[in-house]
């Protein structure tokens, strides 16, 4: 993308060659120390493999706990995905400056490697042949504790979060360290049609923001990957219907179920939102749907929009949220009983 941009400054008149150039400069510069807060590439040790995360402490301390919200990128990406280091579009990047705002500590690890060579978690799927063999729980579980060991954090308040391979991960934590976490946030992700993962031992309060037109992970099921290739090696999932079921059951929530249309702000993005909350379950936990409506593979955003090429291969994104102020709405509202 900077090459292209280059080009084009070789190829304008001087006054153009020289705002084109000026804007990248400032484009750039602004990408890399908005966030002067944000501690890149933090290392751990797990299992003899060297993990790396980056952290956010926000600049307005305070003498309390912080709550933790955990971000996992998906199958493909890295940390520096999440917060915009390396791209100019990142929903994920809200997230920075919710956590300066409401003072939160956010974690944000890389996965490894699988059989692809493609970053990724090691999430339930039984039938992926491509995500890492690493003990991605142990890391996080690891991860958490380091943290804490250095910062004040609020374990009543631990919440997670993630896209695609990211959000399965985050199924993952909610089936297996379901008393660690107080919420969970799963985007355009579905529950594993073969799961090498266990049931969970407590209710979980989860919203769930999924696609009906996803090209990757089927609204309606199936094999996983572009326009639902099983050839891609990246395993099948249940549906959305059947992903909102389990956990509605689980969290023996019998009625109590509300749906409404959001307003749509972007009239071009061909897409809406309806959410259906399913409340009334054990321990408080509901079950939070947002089904974007003909949107795709993607997170929406009011503020971080993706390009036309990128869109092409993703699916439509949507323009009447801001994914990630609606996650947090959703967490603020949950908190586990602090451990002894």
């Amino acid at each position: 993308m900077f090459q292209a941009i280059t080009n084009d400054c070789r190829s304008t008149t001087r006054n153009r060659r020289f705002l084109i150039c000026a804007m990248l400069l400032v484009c750039l510069n602004t990408i890399g120390n908005a966030y002067p807060s944000l501690l890149k590439d933090q290392h751990l040790t797990i299992n003899g493999i060297a993990r790396s995360y980056d952290l956010y402490i926000p600049d307005t301390r305070t003498d309390s706990s912080y709550p933790v919200v955990l971000l996992l990128h998906g199958h493909m990406g890295s940390a520096d995905v999440m917060t915009g280091a390396n791209r100019w579009a990142a929903p994920y990047r809200v997230w920075l400056d919710i956590a300066e705002r409401e003072h939160l500590l956010l974690v944000i690890p890389d996965g490894e490697k699988g059989a692809d060579g493609y970053r990724g978690w090691n999430d339930c799927r039984a039938d992926t042949v491509n995500n890492p063999h690493t003990d991605d729980v142990a890391f996080i579980d690891h991860l958490i504790e380091a943290v804490a060991a250095h910062y004040p954090i609020d374990r009543s308040r631990l919440y997670a979060t993630g896209t695609s391979n990211g959000g399965m991960m985050v199924y993952r934590l909610a089936l297996e360290r379901t008393a660690m976490f107080a919420a969970v946030a799963p985007v355009v992700a579905a529950m594993p049609a073969r799961s090498q993962c266990g049931m969970p031992v407590a209710s979980m309060p989860i919203l769930i923001m999924n696609g009906s037109a996803d090209p990757f992970v089927p609204w309606q099921g199936g094999a996983v990957g572009r326009s639902g290739k099983a050839s891609a090696g990246r395993g099948t999932v249940v549906s959305t219907p059947d992903t909102v079921k389990f956990w509605v059951k689980h969290n023996a929530i019998s009625a109590a179920v509300a749906s409404r249309d959001l307003p749509d702000i972007d009239m071009d993005d061909s897409s809406t939102v309806r959410v259906t909350r399913y409340s009334g379950g054990r321990d408080g936990s509901e079950v939070v749907l947002y089904e974007v409506r003909g949107g795709g593979h993607t997170e929406p955003s009011l503020s971080e929009h993706y390009g036309y090429l990128y869109r092409l291969v993703v699916g439509t994104q949507n323009g009447d949220i801001e994914m990630a102020e609606q996650a947090w709405r959703f967490f603020k509202r949950h908190q586990r009983e602090s451990p002894e």
